[in-house]
């Protein structure tokens, strides 16, 4: 008997997500799903409530109501810092790097679960810890050769270019090992040929199995590297599918020259 493949479950699950601010219904009843492997799309006018429910996903800011399940768990009720140690790290619209820090200690420093952050780790496991430290550095020096940045380890961050910052900011996230990588306007303010490196990298990572939520205002960047396509506007998901099916609906031409 032939056996019919099942559907991927998806890995992250947003269930009639709500925030509000005040009065202000910043997210609005948004419900969609993330599936294993891929890069989804999430777009829409300014406004939309897109930041915000990254923001929800990520743990630092909590639900008016709703849920998000990662993996099955619900992830709403998880304490922010413990998000990353799950699986889930996301990026900012603007880069949060340590700038008085070289590029080299703001990876290695992103590096979770190190034996020598802990005074007794320091003091008592001194030969594990310049073990891991040797691993973690041999790891952040990888990243930096792949993403073409090994000659800058020894800048201060804050001498990088914006579009260096944000190779940066994607680099400390993969330090931490994610499964799911929340990207928030990654190629904002970026030139155009790095802007193309980045999409590249991005697609090199799915290939290799990481599941990526990525904002973007540039549809040409959505259309080549996402598949779904989320399109939210007043706090709510109105349409979802591929950029080709989605970009000529009328209520999402709609909110994007009504807003």
């Amino acid at each position: 008997m032939t056996q019919v493949s099942q559907p991927a479950r998806p890995i992250l699950e947003v269930d009639d997500l709500r925030r509000t601010f005040g009065g202000v219904r910043a997210v609005d009843g948004a419900s969609f799903a993330v599936e294993p492997g891929r890069i989804t799309g999430l777009i829409g006018p300014n406004g939309a409530g897109k930041s915000t429910v990254l923001a929800v996903i990520a743990g630092s800011l909590r639900p008016s109501s709703g849920s998000v399940r990662f993996e099955g768990d619900e992830l709403t009720r998880v304490p922010s810092w413990l998000v990353p140690r799950r699986g889930v790290v996301r990026t900012f619209q603007l880069p949060s790097e340590f700038a008085r820090l070289t590029v080299l200690e703001n990876l290695v420093v992103a590096a979770p679960g190190q034996t020598g952050e802990s005074l007794r780790g320091a003091i008592f496991a001194r030969r594990r810890w310049r073990s891991q430290e040797a691993d973690i550095v041999a790891r952040a020096r990888a990243l930096l050769a792949r993403f073409d940045l090994g000659d800058k380890e020894d800048l201060y961050a804050g001498e990088l270019s914006g579009g260096q910052k944000r190779l940066l900011e994607i680099m400390r996230c993969l330090m931490v090992e994610p499964k799911v990588l929340l990207l928030d306007e990654p190629m904002a303010g970026v030139n155009p040929s790095l802007a193309r490196r980045i999409e590249r990298y991005l697609l090199e990572l799915r290939d290799e199995g990481l599941t990526m939520l990525l904002i973007e205002h540039e549809l040409g960047v959505v259309e080549r590297t996402c598949d779904p396509v989320i399109v939210m506007a007043h706090g709510r998901v109105i349409a979802q599918g591929p950029m080709s099916d989605i970009r000529g609906r009328e209520e999402v031409l709609h909110a994007y020259l009504v807003g």
